[in-house]
């Protein structure tokens, strides 16, 4: 019994051992991280400062500032329709929404996380017509990457929370 106490406590010991190790590494990283010039909290302000810029070019009609909100080589995967990547597809794509009647985008960021090499943003969005009328609603996931010094969609996806149409016969 002596002998199962002494291999107990041993474990016990080399665990909370592995744990503190393990808690030091992480602060370290954090440090680092943090020193490295990034901060998650600065990353969310741009990110949300960026989102209400997106959701008013639609008002205007301002197709270069929305590509602008996008990376060089930032790609959109919509429901139903093929993956577009870059600033030509992005921008085709917006005058699409634009021409069809969107106005307005509303979005809500729920969620901000990662770090200096990509964050990631979850959310929700509402698409408005003209007069304010809601069309959609949903969620999206968008990795943002810096380029420039700015930060910027690399990858957006989105789908609606509306039922889809039944299948045609």
């Amino acid at each position: 019994m002596k002998h199962s106490f002494v291999k107990l406590l041993g474990i016990v010991v080399l665990t909370a051992f592995i744990s503190s190790c393990n808690s030091e590494t992480t602060k370290t990283e954090s440090a680092t991280a943090e020193s490295a010039g990034f901060n998650l909290d600065s990353a969310r302000s741009a990110i949300i400062a960026s989102n209400k810029i997106f959701g008013e070019t639609f008002a205007t009609g301002d197709s270069t500032t929305f590509a602008g909100l996008y990376t060089s080589d930032a790609c959109l995967s919509v429901t139903g329709m093929p993956r577009m990547c870059g600033t030509a597809a992005i921008t085709a794509f917006f005058n699409g929404g634009y021409q069809m009647g969107m106005r307005k985008l509303a979005i809500t960021t729920e969620e901000v996380m990662g770090g200096k090499e990509a964050v990631v943003e979850t959310g929700k969005y509402e698409v408005f017509m003209a007069e304010n009328v809601s069309v959609d609603k949903g969620k999206f996931i968008v990795v943002w990457k810096e380029e420039n010094g700015k930060w910027k969609m690399h990858r957006d996806i989105w789908n609606s929370d509306l039922p889809q149409a039944p299948a045609a016969k």
